[in-house]
């Protein structure tokens, strides 16, 4: 004998509810008992995500570059409307001030959709005037300073690699460690930061530009994505590993911006493509026979003879470059949190108003040009909780 069951079904038996059986018309006293059994469907849609946390600072006084901040990153995640996440953004590491210190620390960064979460902010380079010389542990590790029995740190293996190495003969501080690279011992090599995550989260960039010997460059138009700091180009006189490192007129679309390498021709028009974005570089050593080391693709910091050392690139969660003779090495880049998925989903209907969303605070309108068919949220700064 058939019953109506709850969903109007007619069945020999109760249809358990999902998104295939017992559709229909339901109460709101049916919905309420169905919702108190934890019973009730609860639809769910797939996202994408990287997580990066705040680089390790340099040290202090012919110190080690910086580890970057920790990397979690899905293709695959899946994420419940009415359910709230926390999302915090890791600040990059504060550089140790002088004698007895010990070296600084990127903070995480949090998404707690992901089990994997939180990310683990970048070790800070080796602090010369300690007793046990050694560069900070994290998501990446920071480079040893240059003085015998200095340490480097140690990355946290699936979200960032080891420090490198320092050199008493050379006279180098060794590299921190990147999300892709251990960072470069401080040999002839002049301690070299670690490379970074080279990303695919957003559409890549495609448009002309007009290039002259020189690290500038102006783009004319744009046919996909858009350019920013850490975005790799390639094009007709453009060198490998390039990318951009600062904005000049430009804000993601035409107008200059500044490249880590000098183009190698003056062209009008020419066409430039790029195969991703790099995040999370390790910081350079200290040098003393050079003037800059380099620092790792991903926002990672050169290192100085003296005492202008750089900071690692903002949300990019670059490592601090490490300074020389009682110097005080750069502040580590701060992290981000990027969310795309497809443009047949909702909105988010809640960012706390804590949270930097999409460049303003408790923003909850998705960008739809960074990746063609997608919405896409970018947290910049700040902690709170978001929901769809």
């Amino acid at each position: 004998m058939s019953t109506q069951y709850k969903g109007s079904v007619l069945s020999s038996t109760e249809q358990p509810t999902s998104t295939s059986s017992a559709t229909g018309i339901w109460t709101t006293s049916d919905v309420m008992q169905a919702q108190k059994a934890s019973t009730w469907v609860t639809l769910s849609f797939p996202t994408e995500f990287l997580l990066i946390a705040g680089g390790g600072p340099g040290g202090w006084n012919y110190c080690g570059g910086g580890g970057a901040g920790g990397v979690v990153l899905s293709s695959a995640l899946t994420v419940t409307p009415s359910t709230s996440y926390t999302v915090t953004i890791g600040a990059g590491g504060t550089p140790p001030a002088g004698t007895g210190t010990v070296p600084g620390t990127g903070n995480d960064s949090v998404f707690t959709a992901s089990a994997s979460s939180p990310a683990k902010g970048g070790g800070g380079g080796d602090v010369d005037s300690t007793s046990t010389k050694y560069g900070g542990n994290g998501g990446s590790g920071g480079g040893a300073g240059y003085l015998a029995g200095s340490v480097a740190g140690t990355g946290s293996g699936t979200q960032g690699k080891n420090g490198g190495a320092g050199d008493s003969n050379s006279n180098f501080g060794g590299g921190g460690g990147g999300y892709s690279a251990v960072g470069v011992g401080g040999t002839a090599s002049t301690g070299v930061g670690g490379a970074g995550l080279l990303s695919t989260i957003t559409t890549n960039f495609a448009g002309t530009a007009n290039t002259s010997t020189s690290a500038s460059i102006n783009i004319t138009a744009v046919s996909a994505g858009v350019i920013g700091i850490g975005t790799q180009i390639t094009g007709s006189g453009v060198p490998a590993g390039t990318v951009v490192i600062a904005l000049g007129t430009g804000t993601g679309g035409t107008g200059t911006y500044t490249l880590n390498k000098a183009t190698t021709t003056t062209l009008t028009g020419t066409a430039i493509t790029s195969t991703g974005v790099y995040y999370a570089g390790g910081g350079g050593g200290w040098t003393r026979s050079t003037s800059t080391t380099l620092g790792g693709l991903g926002g990672g910091a050169g290192g100085v003879t003296g005492t202008n050392t750089a900071a690692g690139g903002v949300n990019q969660g670059g490592g601090g470059g490490g300074g020389g003779s009682l110097a005080i090495g750069g502040a580590g880049g701060s992290g981000i949190l990027i969310i795309a998925y497809p443009n047949s989903y909702g909105d988010l209907v809640s960012v706390s108003a804590g949270l930097t969303c999409n460049g303003s605070a408790g923003n909850t309108t998705p960008n739809t040009t960074y990746r063609t068919g997608y919405k896409v949220y970018r947290f910049t700064a700040g902690t709170g909780s978001i929901s769809w």
